[in-house]
């Protein structure tokens, strides 16, 4: 059985190492399976651990790759959400998504920007609070009339 708050330590230990340069930014983390036998612990507490460092925008899932800590090759992954966010916000305000318009969908822009999926909802996220877009569940980001 794995000891209680395993995983917060392994994030922890992560958070660590990403800070002081042991992981630098995008380099790849070890697989689950390599962190779960280190620490002694299961794939699941592992991937606990590192679903909150995805959730805090330290790490980043690239399908196929596996997981990477933000930053390096040539962009600065821990402001991507914010440059997302400002491209569409420019794109609305030059009138290319019209009121009411649907923006491209997570998986489109996930593809475009070459992001994980946290980091396009972050951005959408941060459009919905300026109100640029009105998030609907299972429509999509819709261009809000509010700014337009």
């Amino acid at each position: 059985m794995t000891p209680r708050g395993a995983s917060n330590r392994i994030a922890e230990l992560l958070r660590h190492q990403i800070r002081d340069g042991v992981l630098d930014p995008g380099s790849a983390l070890p697989s689950e399976v390599g962190l779960a036998e280190k620490h002694g612990v299961s794939r699941g507490t592992v991937r606990v651990a590192l679903q909150a460092l995805a959730e805090e925008g330290l790490i980043e899932v690239q399908p196929g790759i596996g997981r990477r800590v933000v930053g390096g090759s040539g962009v600065d992954r821990s402001t991507a959400y914010k440059r997302i966010a400002e491209d569409l916000a420019g794109l609305i305000a030059n009138g290319t998504f019209s009121p009411g318009s649907r923006l491209p969908s997570e998986a489109d822009l996930v593809a475009q920007y070459r992001v994980s999926r946290n980091t396009v909802r972050r951005a959408l996220k941060v459009l919905s609070d300026s109100e640029y877009v009105v998030i609907r569940h299972g429509i999509g980001a819709l261009v809000s009339p509010v700014n337009c």
